[in-house]
């Protein structure tokens, strides 16, 4: 069976539901399974950063 990870954050919902709505297609494929998860929240300022490449 194929696992598929939904990772996703969402604020307000509108994110999450589209989630749900992705994991229901993944799951309506025979042998496939979702498996949602929500990240942490990140910040939008840079706190230190990393040197050219």
């Amino acid at each position: 069976m194929a696992e598929i990870l939904v990772l996703f954050y969402s604020r307000k919902g509108s994110t999450a539901e589209l989630a749900r709505q992705v994991a229901r297609g993944v799951e309506s494929v025979p042998g496939a399974r979702a498996r949602l998860r929500t990240v942490p929240q990140v910040s939008a300022v840079i706190e230190r950063p990393e040197p050219p490449v």
